[in-house]
């Protein structure tokens, strides 16, 4: 009888930040531990003294196969995360000192592969992150600069890193290190959201003083109007189901940057059947919306964007297979499942469930990550998820 060897054990992993990434796509397989500068509904989850001990016995002992580290805006140390936390945590401002703290030092003591995650607004990589850029296979960065060492402009260096600074062995290894990744999503998959389609362009979302861009494309969304686009146009905030409703009754949904190009809202038009029409990318993008495919990219200068939405909006087919196109592509690339799967994928050359899976091939964008029959199951938010802003 012929041996038959036994399934791969899934991964586990050890999450740590002020973001959650794995502790929404496979709950079940990973601990996660909050080191926010606000407590938010996570104090109970904050890595306290007894919590960061026990994660540093657990990685010297193998418990994990990968350690995630989420890279924060500012340092401990800095004014602003001193203050906040002072504030925000009241009477518990010890646990969040020490929780702000202590992620810095889970990296020691063990030989666990560390991976450093950045879903941040900022294209800048601050000094106090460097440790991380030292230790980790990859730092993956959802604002990473089409020139990457732009991402230490004044960080590392006074200005913009000179020559010399660039030409230093440890230097070359962090750019080495940077891995672009989507923002995603954080709806659920659970059901599809669809209406019927009785505006043209929908929008919510604050623009001044918030992006220039947006302050500059509002002037080009109003000019459509009085021309007799329908435009549904909210400042503001919504209640989840209702902006989504809302965006799927359009045939394009104005998605411009804001403190960062890349955004949720990108990929949620995809699932509720609905075109973003999006300024061309400032950043380099995992697994990309392709304009043309999936999406409407428009150049900032004046007249660019009424101009692409006017030519997209005379084709109403072609919308309908964009969003279909769309849809799928962020099904498959673009859910916490996928995302996380492809952080594992890049730096063990294992998926989530414990199987081998070749590396990724920068050159290709046709390695799939996320099978449906997985994306299919997946809940979105669950208790330990952080929804966007």
């Amino acid at each position: 009888m012929a041996h038959q060897s036994s399934p791969p054990a899934p991964l586990r992993i050890l999450e740590i930040g002020d973001q959650s990434l794995f502790a929404l796509a496979v709950p079940a397989q990973t601990d996660f531990f909050w080191t926010g500068q606000k407590p938010r509904r996570f104090a109970q989850r904050a890595l306290g003294p007894r919590r960061a001990l026990q994660c540093l016995i657990d990685l010297r002992r193998g418990k994990y196969d990968l350690l995630v580290v989420h890279a924060t805006q500012y340092a401990p140390w800095h004014p602003r995360t001193l203050l906040t936390v002072l504030r925000d945590w009241n009477i518990r401002a010890p646990l969040g000192l020490f929780a702000t703290f202590a992620w810095r030092f889970v990296h020691l003591f063990h030989n666990v592969p560390i991976v450093a995650i950045d879903l941040g607004d900022s294209f800048g990589i601050g000094a106090h992150n460097f440790f991380l850029l030292d230790v980790c296979e990859a730092f993956f960065k959802r604002e990473l600069p089409s020139d990457h060492w732009q991402a230490f402009f004044k960080t590392g260096f006074s200005h913009f890193p000179g020559r010399r600074w660039r030409g230093k062995e440890t230097r070359r290894r962090f750019v080495g290190k940077l891995k672009p990744i989507s923002y995603g999503t954080f709806v659920s998959l659970h059901e599809t959201i669809s209406a019927e389609k009785t505006t043209d362009i929908f929008f919510a979302g604050n623009v001044a003083p918030n992006s220039t861009v947006r302050a500059a494309g509002l002037a080009e969304i109003q000019a459509l109007k009085l021309e007799g686009y329908a435009v549904d146009f909210a400042t503001e905030r919504l209640p989840q189901g209702q902006f989504l409703q809302r965006m799927a009754a359009a045939w394009l949904a104005w998605s411009p940057a804001g403190f960062g190009w890349d955004c949720s809202r990108h990929y949620e038009a995809a699932l509720v059947g609905t075109v973003a029409l999006m300024n061309y990318p400032t950043i380099l993008r995992y697994r990309p919306l392709r304009d043309g495919e999936h999406c409407v990219l428009y150049p900032i200068e004046p007249g660019g964007l009424a101009a692409a939405a006017r030519a997209a909006l005379a084709d109403k087919p072609a919308l309908k297979r964009m969003a279909e196109a769309a849809r799928q592509h962020v099904r498959t690339y673009h859910t916490s499942y996928a995302r996380a799967e492809y952080v594992t994928v890049t730096v063990l050359g294992r998926r989530l469930d414990g199987s081998a899976a070749k590396p990724l091939d920068p050159e290709r964008q046709e390695n799939t990550l996320c099978p449906k029959s997985r994306c299919a199951n997946l809940s979105g938010i669950d208790s330990v998820g952080i929804s966007p802003e």
